[in-house]
């Protein structure tokens, strides 16, 4: 496979004429369907981004906010009580006590926040990662006939499991379609693949739970949230439901694509928020003038954990359009660059391509590496640094062109609208709410797959006086 490294040859390779998908995302398959990332199909996956394309428009995103602003509430209630224990110097079973501010592992905090949000989101039912405040959650051997999970004894890494299921298909997806079935048996897949299996089961009997007990009722500011799984159950096909296994393969990518990308994201953003105060400070001047803190006692059961809504989470409405905090996301989402490897495209049969300047016969597979476009040398010679300034300055609109974190064209990923609103809702919640200094030994810890996770970052937290 040849990597290409230009924006130019991005738009050309991923969306222009006509080139494939590869036999590399056979490997992503999982069950008997394609989904609307893996299928090679391009009239199949024109069909299934149509299916997809009105529940993540700009404006129908905005039904899933009061889920999301609840398990960010959640996670607040679980660093206050951090934080109030470590001011008094207690330490706790995942985190310590320093100099009365609390240190934790970020970039877990984080994924615990990003995979319930989504879980429930696309299952219909959180993993209660951030309440159990650990990468575990219990399998389901059944559901009843009122859609209630009857759980079992195996704890599922969801977190790692997603993580090293990356790293896995990214190896195998690089052989032959033929071999991926026999090489996912090799010694070391064999872990990731049990454990995997055991997420499929978890992911599709929680869709069989979901539409047997219906829609659960959130209810903030006099609106109703909904889930991804109740507008894909209103999708029809030739005047049907979609079929069970269609929902589950569009629901774990939904799931997968989802998480991560946001978890890392926001690991990435707050790892450079707690080794630069200035920028920091910046976005907390920005978010204090848009929304006032309003001091008030906030009520704690004796675990600490009830604290109110309000006051506690942002509304996207406060914050969508402020331009630092935009800045910060996109700066994040540059640096960690989320899909971080090419996209791989094959030629097809025919006549070749001409791709900057090299024929190319059929059959040859080339791809443009995200993450190298957007390290590459239009971002300047400090392009490694993270710099917000540079997407508020004239140069912006130059930049943008270059900025694909999501690819681009038909291709693009389709929850892009989703995700800003959950990286916005959670990054101007977290920096207002708390400062996140950085330790001596501060530093994120990376895997990369086919996604760019960052899974382990120590830094410590305190409750911001305003």
């Amino acid at each position: 496979m040849l990597a290409f490294l230009t924006r130019m040859l991005l738009k050309y390779i991923v969306y222009g004429h006509g080139l494939l998908k590869s036999e590399f995302y056979h490997a992503f398959k999982h069950g008997p369907s394609n989904d609307i990332f893996n299928t090679p199909d391009k009239v199949e996956h024109s069909k299934k981004r149509k299916r997809l394309a009105n529940i993540f428009s700009a404006q129908s995103v905005f039904a899933f906010e009061p889920r999301v602003r609840e398990h960010i509430r959640q996670l607040c209630a679980q660093w206050d009580l951090r934080c109030r224990e470590s001011a008094c110097g207690v330490s706790g079973d995942n985190w310590s006590a320093n100099d009365g501010k609390a240190v934790i592992d970020l970039c877990a905090q984080i994924s615990y926040l990003a995979f319930d949000i989504i879980g429930d989101l696309a299952l219909g039912s959180c993993f209660g990662l951030i309440q159990a405040q650990k990468d575990s959650s219990l399998s389901i051997e059944s559901v009843n006939a009122f859609g209630d999970p009857q759980r079992g004894t195996i704890e599922i890494p969801v977190v790692k499991t997603i993580v090293r299921g990356g790293v896995s298909m990214m190896g195998i997806g690089v052989f032959p379609a033929w071999t991926h079935r026999f090489l996912q048996y090799f010694p070391w897949n064999l872990v990731g693949l049990f454990d995997s299996l055991n997420f499929f089961k978890l992911a599709t009997t929680s869709v069989h739970g979901r539409i047997k007990r219906g829609p659960k009722e959130v209810i903030q500011d006099g609106k109703r949230s909904i889930d991804i799984m109740e507008k894909l159950l209103e999708v029809e096909e030739d005047g049907r439901p979609l079929p069970t296994h269609e929902l589950t393969a569009e629901a774990i990518v939904l799931l997968i694509a989802g998480s991560d990308t946001i978890s890392s994201t926001l690991g990435c953003l707050f790892y450079h928020l707690a080794t630069n105060p200035r920028v920091q400070r910046e976005l907390q001047i920005e978010l204090d003038q848009h929304i006032p803190f309003q001091t008030s006692s906030e009520p704690h059961g004796k675990e600490g954990l009830d604290i109110r809504l309000h006051d506690t989470v942002v509304r996207y409405d406060d914050v969508k359009a402020l331009p630092y905090l935009e800045a910060c996301i996109k700066e994040a989402l540059r640096l960690q660059s989320p899909t971080a490897t090419g996209l791989p495209r094959v030629v097809p049969p025919g006549n070749g391509v001409i791709v900057s300047g090299e024929p190319f016969k059929p059959g040859s597979i080339i791809s443009v590496p995200l993450y190298t476009i957007h390290h590459s040398s239009v971002w300047g010679s400090d392009a490694a640094d993270f710099r917000p300034e540079q997407w508020l300055d004239d140069k912006c609109g130059l930049l943008s062109k270059y900025f694909q974190p999501f690819s681009l064209g038909p291709r693009t990923w389709i929850g892009r609208n989703f995700a800003y609103m959950n990286l916005m809702l959670s990054a101007a919640t977290l920096a207002r709410r708390y400062k996140i200094e950085a330790l001596h030994t501060t530093k994120p810890m990376t895997y990369e797959g086919f996604l760019r996770s960052t899974i382990s970052c120590e830094v410590m937290i305190k409750r911001r006086k305003v």
